[in-house]
């Protein structure tokens, strides 16, 4: 699985199997935003949206646990 950490000038963060990587922001695709599961083709980076759907509910349904009495 591959996730866009953060934005860095003129760099795009990824983390790929547990590595950080640096990649050039004009490879990733303008939907995509900090945090979303990507995937690439090509040479390009796109917005996985079935997946960061999947792993934006894991982490709200953690959160949630955490307040739960």
């Amino acid at each position: 699985m591959i996730v866009l950490d953060r934005f860095e000038g003129n760099f795009a963060v990824i983390e790929e199997n547990g590595i950080m990587k640096n990649i050039p922001k004009e490879l990733v695709d303008n939907a995509v935003t900090e945090g979303s599961v990507i995937v690439k083709i090509g040479e390009k980076y796109f917005l996985d949206e079935k997946n960061s759907a999947a792993e934006r509910k894991k982490i709200a349904e953690l959160q949630n646990s955490l307040f739960e009495d």
